[in-house]
């Protein structure tokens, strides 16, 4: 009987090494799950914000330019002009860099109508001429700037 005992105190200490092994293996394999997940998570969340760091910039950039157009419309000259322009256009490169194709068309098309109204005015108003392109670039710039539920965490936000 002693040769029993031996055989089973043998065996439930394999069994307990070979669940305690697979116990082990399974919470590594969950923690590096869980670490590429939250590296996932805040590699979306870094390109976010420089995404809407550089839309800030180009939708700023889109004011300034279209009070210039605006005086330009009225007649007055309209110093730095060229400047403003040449800033608005650096700045489209950053989003089609940096953003999808439905923001960056949307950008270009609004960019080209703002340089338009600056160097040729008419007797339409400036936000007339550009107040569709604006409209589209700003929806296509929300769309991009939300997160998919996978990177916003668990607050769902």
């Amino acid at each position: 009987m002693s040769l029993w005992v031996n055989v089973i105190t043998a065996a439930s200490g394999l069994v307990g090494a070979g669940v305690g092994f697979t116990g082990t293996l399974l919470s590594e394999r969950w923690r590096a799950r869980e670490s590429a997940e939250q590296e996932r998570t805040a590699a979306a969340r870094a390109l976010r914000e420089e995404r809407k760091d550089v839309l800030v910039r180009f939708f700023a950039s889109v004011r300034e330019l279209e009070r210039a157009a605006e005086r330009a419309h009225a007649g007055q000259e309209v110093a730095g002009a060229a400047e403003l322009t040449s800033r608005l256009w650096l700045l489209h490169v950053e989003v089609y860099l940096l953003c999808g194709e439905p923001v960056a068309d949307a950008v270009h098309d609004l960019t080209e109508r703002l340089t338009e109204a600056v160097r040729e005015p008419t007797g339409v108003p400036v936000h007339a001429r550009i107040s569709a392109a604006r409209r589209a670039a700003l929806e296509a710039a929300h769309g991009e700037l939300r997160l998919p539920a996978s990177a916003r965490g668990h607050r769902g936000g």
